[in-house]
């Protein structure tokens, strides 16, 4: 009886068992377009706006928008995740102005 022997991966083995590749390229993508909004949002011009609708009393319609963003954007990077994006660099808008 002859025993079974390990052999090395080759590049495109590896690239494949590990998630590299066109998936994880277009995850990285889906996550890269959250992450650039999210980072938008989080400049001082565009958080003012936010500030000005909590200044004048409008506190509920900012935060409604942010959650329903939040969403959005939450469920979007899911799927760039599940493509072997990497969600973790992302720096969301809600959790920024809201947490």
């Amino acid at each position: 009886m002859q025993l079974a022997t390990l052999q090395e991966l080759n590049l495109d083995e590896i690239d494949q068992v590990s998630g590299a590749g066109l998936f994880s390229f277009v995850g990285d993508a889906i996550v890269d377009v959250v992450k650039v909004s999210n980072d938008v949002l989080n400049t001082s011009v565009i958080s003012s706006v936010g500030k000005v609708f909590n200044a004048i009393g409008l506190t509920p319609i900012h935060q409604l928008a942010d959650t329903l963003g939040y969403g959005v954007f939450k469920g979007v990077a899911a799927i760039g995740g599940l493509l072997g994006g990497d969600t973790s660099r992302i720096d969301y808008h809600y959790d920024t102005e809201w947490t």
